[in-house]
């Protein structure tokens, strides 16, 4: 039998057992976790990874307990396993070892995660292209993508085909709450390999939060930073105070190509901060930075692609993304 294959089944097995105990005990169960997690960790980003979870463990009045009962308690079993494999192993472990011998041996460009950008434009390429670059990623074991959409999801029925075609990646999904329908949150929730990432620049997404967080949907929280009222807005605390009762997993704030770099800067240094300072039940991230020193852990190099709309591509190497000669057919 396959090695990875058998890997695999393991790991289930682990995931299964202590997604039990984490609902019953979170905070032992979870420092057990740790533990063995970074015992038989055998990469260097494995380690780093979790030796940083198990500092953070320390703190036994920590909120990420709170946010981590209630991902178990609330989020079918299933979608925590199969989300949490295709990412932790597939992604962050499985992945890593070949993209760094992809990038070595073929000068590949390659980052672990690929942001696509879906958001409406008169120059938008067909989703079969989109399809086709996911297709070449999986070659080269790029399994995380986060797609951008706004207005109405009228590419659903593409995207649900996209995501139960390649069940061994991880998608994160960017929507406005006016696109999300009673029908597209019923389906999603039976799609185990997805994350709803909810645009809470839009008016009333509180609505949408509450039907998210009482379904049970997988989902985080996003937020465009392209203005000083709405970094503002942030470093004041007020945003992520205002999401906690709607309990999303995580909060990432999204620096705007155009924003001025001080400005970004301090929203990153402040998610950064307030992450370690574990001050709420949901975890801060600056995506296109925390982003980039994920993929300096897995491939050793500062980058972080996006293929835009029309089928560019862009590149981030430290906080915001910069226009390149690249197009979408030129990443792997």
């Amino acid at each position: 039998m396959d090695q990875e294959i058998i890997t695999k089944g393991i790991i289930s097995g682990i995931v299964d057992h202590y997604i039990r105990e984490i609902s019953q005990d979170p905070q032992r169960s979870i420092r057990k976790l740790l533990d063995m997690a970074e015992r038989t960790s055998d990469g260097p980003t494995q380690k780093i990874c979790y030796q940083m979870m198990q500092k953070m463990a320390e703190n036994k009045s920590s909120p990420y307990y709170e946010m981590i009962h209630h991902l178990v308690t609330a989020i079918a079993p299933g979608t925590i396993k199969q989300f949490g494999i295709n990412l932790g192993h597939n992604a962050w472990t499985f992945g890593s070892g070949n993209i760094r011998r992809c990038i070595s041996q073929n000068g590949t460009l390659l980052s672990w995660a690929v942001i696509i950008d879906r958001r409406e434009n008169p120059q938008m390429i067909p989703f079969s292209e989109i399809s086709e670059l996911v297709n070449r990623g999986l070659k080269t074991n790029v399994y995380a993508w986060l797609l951008m959409t706004s207005g109405t999801l009228r590419e659903w029925d593409d995207y649900v085909k996209l995501f139960r075609a390649h069940d061994e990646s991880v998608f994160a999904l960017r929507v406005t709450p006016d696109a999300l329908t009673e029908e597209i949150i019923e389906e999603a929730l039976e799609i185990s390999n997805l994350m709803i990432l909810l645009d809470t620049d839009a008016p009333d997404w509180q609505i949408t939060a509450e039907q998210l967080s009482s379904k049970g949907v997988l989902y985080s929280a996003s937020r465009l930073v392209s203005t000083e009222a709405q970094a503002e807005e942030i470093l004041s605390g007020s945003w992520l105070e205002e999401l906690i009762p709607y309990q999303p997993l995580i909060a990432f704030t999204i620096a705007d190509d155009n924003a001025p770099e001080q400005t970004i800067r301090s929203v990153k240094e402040y998610m950064w901060n307030t992450r370690l300072a574990q001050l709420h039940p949901i975890l801060p991230s600056d995506l296109i930075s925390d982003f980039v020193v994920i993929n300096r852990l897995v491939a050793h190099k500062d980058i972080l692609y996006r293929v835009n709309a029309d089928g560019s591509a862009d590149a981030a190497e430290n906080l915001q993304f910069q226009k390149t000669e690249l197009t979408c057919r030129d990443l792997f």
